[in-house]
């Protein structure tokens, strides 16, 4: 005897099959292209997923096969999957030896920057108007031009057992009470995606970064994000992950490209299996598959929870740049953020310290230039720091003042300076 079949009696069906292939896909996506991941998703990724649809379209854009170009555009970058990597460019980068400029740095920048922002200041004494962070990053590591570092676990891998287990109890259920379309769909989405997570997996997190030969070389310098200047003190190697770096997927051969075609017709065959099967299937069918597409994205979720961003970050932190010393001081205008940030760099600087100075704050008033003079002077001849001289009103006349707003607006800015000087005295030891 038959058992009996839940809804049986219902006229009511659940018309999902325009959404099964798309819910879920963002989650689907990141998870399943994340190759952090990959060391503990490679074995695990067998249950049935959402998003089939958008997953199909990406790994056909991953494919560089002439033949599925028609259908999605592959990808123009040989044995590399940088495009799953990729993020925003990082802030300008300025070098304390040459002056260089470089505009755009690498997509790690950032990761630097967010991971000093996590930093405790150190809050100088002195005026207050717009806070300005100095965060020191002693870089003594030197990168090789290419490597696979080693990836963290980030979730224990029994967490992965839950999806495959809501999958594995739907597709007993229905095929238990007869329902084959819907155990075919659950169990065949299982497949495909587990065996599309084994073919990524086999890709490797790779770090790579190239010195150009006929460029101006780009040692310690300064990075300049929002309201905080980066001061990187190292070697042109040393520095290079921050300025030229970036991480990338990477197959062996051209066979990875091949499986990842083989995965692409393989998730857009799911997708249509859903469109065409799903709908066939009974209620209490139904039920089991959607049941088994949210305990997937459940999962995708709860992954996600330590994302893309963060893990890169621990990567770059520990593996490549080798847990670089962070110290950060807090200023209270960008004045003696400034003047604190060229002290540090000064073995670096040499002889265009009012240079580096006027990089850092550029304007070109009489006032700001008599001030860059004054501090670079005293900056260059190894003197203090200290203006009682220059902050008279008949000095300042005579080098070309003609107002006591000008001479205020010097006196001030000159105490910037000083107090920046007291605060690299203070701190120096742990700033060389």
């Amino acid at each position: 005897m038959s058992p009996r079949v839940p809804f049986a009696n219902s006229s009511f069906s659940l018309d999902i099959t325009s959404l099964a292939g798309f819910l879920g896909a963002d989650a689907a996506l990141a998870v399943m292209m994340l190759p952090h991941l990959h060391a503990q998703r490679k074995w695990c990724g067998w249950y049935n997923c959402p998003g089939s649809y958008y997953l199909a379209k990406r790994y056909g854009q991953l494919a560089r096969f002439n033949f599925w170009s028609p259908l999605y555009r592959p990808s123009a970058v040989p044995r590399e999957l940088a495009a799953e990597l990729g993020g925003i460019a990082g802030p300008m980068f300025t070098s304390a030896r040459s002056g260089a400029i470089l505009q755009r740095t690498s997509p790690l920048a950032p990761m630097l920057v967010d991971e000093c922002g996590a930093v405790d200041a150190i809050v100088a004494k002195g005026r207050r108007s717009e806070g300005m962070d100095v965060t020191i990053v002693q870089m003594e590591r030197e990168p090789r031009e290419l490597e696979h570092p080693r990836v963290p676990h980030t979730h224990p891998r029994r967490l992965a057992l839950l999806p495959m287990a809501v999958t594995l109890s739907a597709g007993i259920a229905s095929a238990y009470y007869r329902d084959r379309y819907s155990a075919s769909v659950i169990f065949l989405g299982a497949l495909f995606h587990g065996i599309a997570c084994v073919v990524m997996g086999d890709a490797k997190f790779t770090y790579q970064h190239r010195i150009p030969q006929q460029t101006a070389r780009l040692a310690s310098g300064w990075l300049e994000a929002q309201n905080s200047f980066i001061v990187l003190c190292g070697t042109e190697a040393a520095v290079a992950p921050v300025t030229r770096g970036r991480f990338f997927l990477e197959f062996e051969d051209a066979k990875g490209h091949c499986a990842i075609t083989v995965c692409s017709i393989l998730l857009g065959l799911q997708f249509l299996l859903q469109l065409i099967l799903v709908p066939a299937g009974t209620l209490f069918g139904q039920i089991m598959f959607i049941a088994s597409l949210l305990a997937s994205w459940a999962y995708h979720r709860l992954v996600l929870a330590d994302g893309k961003d963060s893990v890169q970050r621990r990567i770059l932190m520990a593996e490549i740049l080798g847990g670089p010393r962070l110290q950060k001081y807090r200023f209270g205008t960008r004045t003696a953020a400034a003047v604190f940030t060229v002290l540090t760099l000064r073995p670096a600087i040499g002889s265009d310290v009012e240079a580096r100075l006027r990089a850092l704050l550029p304007s070109d008033t009489p006032v700001w230039q008599l001030w860059d003079d004054s501090v670079a002077r005293r900056i260059l001849s190894g003197l203090p720091l200290r203006f009682s001289e220059e902050s008279t009103w008949e000095w300042q006349r005579m080098h070309g003042l003609s107002t006591k707003e000008e001479s205020l607006l010097l006196t001030t800015l000159l105490q910037d300076a000083a107090d920046a000087y007291e605060a690299y005295l203070e701190h120096s030891p742990r700033t060389i």
